[in-house]
C-alpha cells in the first residue's frame, strides 16, 4: 500500500516538473487586473501611450496669479455737489451740437461765455411737456419762460444786450433730437443754439443733474429745468424750475431782461 502511494506521487511531481499547468482563465484576469493601476479601470484614456495623453496643463494652462484679497470700496467722504449761484464762474463742461453741413462740433462753456452775456436755458428733455410731476416738486417761484417762450423772446434778449448775446437751449439728448427740436421750434431762425448735454456734464457740474431713473418715460440722468443769465463766464442769475407753492411769483422774461 505505502508502495503504490509513493509510486503515484512520485508520477505526479515527474508530471509537474516535465509540464507546467496553464494557469485558468480567471486566474489571468487576475493576474492583468493586480498588473494595472485601479484608476486604469475607469480611465480609458490611459491604455494611450503617453506622447498622446494628455494633461491638465495642456488643456488648461499653467495656473495663473494667486487671488488677490477682496477690498471692499470705502465709503465716498466727499461732500455732495454744491449748487452754483449768483457770483460763481461756469464749470468748464463741454456740449455738442450740429452745425448747418451736419457736422458735429463741440464747446465749452468756458468758451461760449468768453466776453459776453449768455442766456443758457435746461430743460429735462427735448420734445417733452415742460410740466410733470416728477420735474416739478417743491415749492417756491415758478419759472414761467418755456423753450417756445425763448425762441419767441431770443431776439428782444440780443437786443437788450446790445447784440452779443448768446440764447442757447440745453437738454440731456444726443444731437439729432437737439437738431430736430429745434427745427420744429424755429431755433435757427431765432438765433437760438440748440446745445446737447448727452451725460448730463454741464448739470452734475452745476449741481443741477435730475435722477429721473425708473420711471416709465425712459429717462436716467437728466437736468434740472433752469434758466441761467452769465457774463464773462461769471453768473449773474440763476431761475430754477419748481412748482407753483400757493401764490408764488413767476419768473418770467421781464426778469431776464432786468438782469441784461
Amino acid at each position: 500500500m505505502t508502495t503504490a502511494v509513493n509510486n503515484i506521487a512520485a508520477t505526479f511531481s515527474a508530471a509537474s516538473r516535465s509540464s507546467p499547468q496553464a494557469p485558468t482563465a480567471s486566474t489571468v484576469a487576475l493576474s492583468a487586473v493586480s498588473a494595472r493601476p485601479s484608476f486604469a479601470l475607469w480611465n480609458p484614456h490611459y491604455v494611450l501611450p503617453r506622447s498622446r495623453r494628455s494633461s491638465l496643463l495642456g488643456i488648461y494652462g499653467l495656473p495663473g496669479p494667486r487671488p488677490r484679497p477682496l477690498r471692499l470700496p470705502r465709503p465716498s467722504s466727499a461732500p455732495p455737489q454744491r449748487t452754483i449761484s449768483a457770483g460763481d464762474r461756469l464749470p468748464d463742461a463741454t456740449l455738442s451740437y450740429l452745425d448747418r453741413s451736419g457736422a458735429v462740433r463741440t464747446v465749452s462753456i468756458s468758451g461760449l461765455t468768453r466776453g459776453r452775456r449768455a442766456v443758457i436755458m435746461a430743460v429735462p428733455g427735448a420734445f417733452a411737456p415742460p410740466r410733470r410731476p416728477r420735474w416739478w416738486s417743491g415749492s417756491g417761484a415758478t419759472f414761467g419762460l418755456s423753450p417756445e417762450g425763448l425762441v419767441k423772446r431770443a431776439a428782444e434778449m440780443k437786443q437788450r444786450g446790445g447784440g452779443g448775446v448768446v440764447v442757447a437751449c440745453v437738454a440731456a439728448n444726443d444731437v439729432y433730437v437737439m437738431r430736430s427740436w429745434g427745427e420744429q421750434l424755429g431755433a435757427a431762425e431765432a438765433g437760438v443754439t440748440m446745445l446737447s448735454d448727452p451725460d448730463a456734464e454741464l448739470a452734475r457740474a452745476l449741481g443741477l443733474a435730475l435722477d429721473l431713473r425708473g420711471g416709465t418715460e425712459g429717462f436716467g440722468i437728466r437736468s434740472e429745468g433752469y434758466l441761467l443769465v452769465a457774463a464773462d463766464g461769471v453768473v449773474k442769475a440763476l431761475f430754477r424750475s419748481y412748482q407753483n407753492g400757493g401764490g408764488a411769483a413767476i419768473v418770467g422774461s421781464d426778469d431776464v431782461f432786468k438782469v441784461l
